[in-house]
């Protein structure tokens, strides 16, 4: 193969990742806490002969936008935001994971769990559990759970000296191997649940862009192919 279908592919293949990622966002438009992503670009010079180098295209990570989600209000008591910077601490079979996905439940312990059935925990590391009669508990700012016998623990929020350190692990959950930072500046709101950050309109403007140019490769493959075809068959034609 040529040079310039190995560059042309290079371009394919960045790009079909790119799309991948393009159509995860949107499937996430609805998903409570849900980050966008975006892929990272970069060019590889490589060694060709002469004239010089050739450029290929690599794609060399996806970058997480960690801008606010909008904050939509629910009044369910148990469902929770973070408004600003901060992390909730949930237990999963895997270890502690992270994740700003407030939409609550109490199981049967009277534990307050994720959707998925993670156990919210405190500032001690222990998972909030509510007494039986506490039916509607009032989650201040700063994480503290007060009800009608008084103060009944405080939630824990983290964040991390590096957001980048983060790794999305799915359903809306973080893991890092960085230490996690106690005391995140950002305030909890009762509730409201923060929305995806996707913007819809945006994604699907790249989704076109990404296919045009992935369209635009082939067809420049297709023409090259042809090219040489016809010098083939013109150099077999002049030695028959």
């Amino acid at each position: 193969m040529d040079t310039t279908s190995y560059v042309a592919l290079s371009r394919q293949v960045a790009l079909e990742r790119a799309m991948t990622v393009i159509a995860n966002n949107l499937a996430n438009l609805g998903t409570t806490g849900f980050k966008a992503e975006r892929m990272l670009f970069a060019t590889v010079l490589e060694r060709a002969g002469e004239p010089g180098r050739v450029a290929f295209v690599q794609d060399v990570a996806t970058v997480r936008d960690d801008t606010q989600g909008a904050l939509r209000v629910t009044g369910g008591p148990l469902d929770l935001a973070i408004q600003g910077e901060g992390f909730f601490t949930v237990r999963t079979a895997a270890g502690e994971r992270y994740t700003r996905a407030g939409q609550l439940r109490r199981d049967a312990s009277g534990a307050l769990v994720t959707a998925l059935g993670h156990e919210l925990l405190d500032e001690g590391g222990q998972p909030v559990v509510l007494p039986p009669e506490e039916t509607a508990p009032r989650i201040a700012a700063d994480g503290t759970i007060s009800g009608t016998s008084g103060v009944l623990g405080r939630i824990r929020l983290v964040r991390f000296a590096d957001p980048a350190s983060l790794r999305l692990e799915g359903e809306g959950l973080y893991a890092s191997e960085a230490p996690p930072i106690p005391g995140a500046p950002g305030a909890i709101v009762q509730g409201a649940l923060e929305e995806s950050n996707v913007k819809g309109v945006l994604e699907l403007a790249r989704m076109i862009e990404v296919t045009r140019a992935f369209e635009g490769t082939q067809k420049m493959l297709e023409t090259h192919h042809e090219l040489v075809r016809k010098a083939i068959e013109r150099i077999a034609d002049t030695t028959a």
